[in-house]
């Protein structure tokens, strides 16, 4: 079970928060080279994924689609575990980037088909052609949309009190879990406005709503975003609780002869004992990567 909850954006030209990047509690780091313009050396970009994953977290690199070749040449070493692909249109965008990364991984001794992709869906072309995108190469682990950018394709100018990306998100949902994809993105406003002063208990109530709407992760656009996000799609502990006794409700029932069973007023059958394995199975996978993360910190602070 992939469990990316919470991938924190961090500009490769600021030194000090690559550095910074692996104290914050991300499932994953993105080195993003958005406006940077200076080239970047094989040996920087080597020392940044390393620094970057120092926690524990999944290391990507965020390539605009005009310098993809340059700055995928720049990064691609053993320790980078993807690449993000923002202004994805096309199938045959997804399929220029898997030539290059094959061939990177040939040139450097990195494991076949390992280095995994980050879709971002940014046009309405995009979303219309969303199912040959999303199934144009088995490197796919997940896809979001760039809600901004998407708007300006759409020529609107969003208004916080109106959700103008229902049908585009729930597509975005309905197309990569049937992909077998993990769907990332915010509930709206905040995925158009990310806040970097936003309280905590508002980042993860709007993350717990995209969670709701069958997202898997959220970008985080500040190291703040993290905890909350994080919060947001971890199972709580009364969650947990409450899905341990369906299992063994619904277990008893079974052994009585009875394919449904009642449990605080509801029928507990079938769909609901196998979305309980989902939550339990879910929680313990996280419980495992966040000690997984705080092992390595530990780690580090022990140096």
């Amino acid at each position: 079970m992939l469990i990316r909850r919470s991938n924190l954006l961090v500009p490769i030209g600021d030194a000090a928060a690559v550095n910074d990047a692996w104290r914050h509690g991300a499932d994953a780091v993105t080195l993003d080279f958005e406006r940077c313009g200076a080239r970047v050396s094989h040996a920087a970009m080597q020392a940044a994924v390393a620094a970057a994953g120092r926690g524990a977290a999944e290391v990507f690199v965020r390539a605009e689609k005009a310098s993809l070749e340059a700055r995928l040449d720049a990064s691609a070493w053993p320790g980078l575990c993807g690449v993000m692909l923002p202004q994805v249109e096309s199938a045959a965008d997804v399929a220029h980037a898997e030539a290059i990364v094959s061939g990177l991984e040939r040139e450097r001794g990195i494991d076949p088909g390992s280095l995994t992709f980050i879709v971002l869906l940014e046009s309405a072309r995009a979303v219309w052609d969303i199912r040959q995108i999303l199934s144009a190469s088995p490197r796919i682990s997940q896809a979001g949309l760039d809600e901004r950018d998407l708007a300006a394709s759409l020529g609107i100018d969003p208004d916080p009190e109106y959700d103008p990306f229902v049908y585009a998100r729930g597509r975005l949902a309905v197309e990569a879990t049937a992909a077998k994809i993990g769907a990332i993105g915010m509930a709206y406003p905040m995925s158009v406005m990310e806040p970097r002063d936003a309280p905590p208990a508002d980042i993860e109530k709007s993350a717990a709503t995209a969670r709701n709407s069958g997202m898997k992760g959220v970008l985080c656009p500040h190291p703040s975003w993290v905890a909350p996000v994080n919060a947001a799609f971890t199972p709580t502990p009364e969650r947990v609780q409450y899905n341990r006794r369906v299992r063994e409700a619904f277990a008893a029932g079974v052994a009585a002869g009875t394919a449904a069973v009642p449990l605080d007023g509801r029928m507990i059958d079938v769909p609901v004992d196998e979305w309980a394995i989902v939550v339990l199975a879910t929680a313990e996978a996280c419980a495992a990567r966040d000690a997984e993360k705080r092992e390595a910190v530990a780690a580090r602070v022990g140096v």
